[in-house]
């Protein structure tokens, strides 16, 4: 499935307050999807956040249903950097990230 053909429907005020950064949909389980999304909460000096949201299909249309995890950064360029590895990563080192252990040298002894 092409990511032309799939039709999204998100909320407002995800649309406002984050960049949607990557949409996956696969083609033998065509209604769910998984959406990662960069929050910018530097603004308020937090950092940036890459969220992970379940999307169900409905009437044609991807919407949320959940919020999977969020993950805190403190830079941009970390975000971004998670959210790209997020697809490749074991199910052990996505574990071990989710249970607070960092995700740096974790995912250099699980590589």
């Amino acid at each position: 499935m092409l990511k032309s053909d799939i039709k999204l429907a998100l909320p407002k005020a995800l649309q406002e307050e984050m960049v949607l950064h990557e949409l996956l949909v696969q083609p033998d389980a065509g209604d769910i999807g998984i959406l990662v999304m960069i929050h910018d909460l530097s603004a308020d000096a937090t950092g940036y956040v890459v969220r992970v949201y379940l999307l169900g299909k409905v009437d044609g249309e991807f919407k949320v249903h959940d919020e999977l995890e969020a993950f805190a950064f403190p830079d941009h360029e970390a975000a971004v950097s998670f959210a790209n590895r997020l697809r490749s990563m074991t199910a052990l080192e996505l574990l071990i990230i989710m249970n607070g252990h960092g995700n740096e040298g974790f995912s250099i002894m699980l590589q």
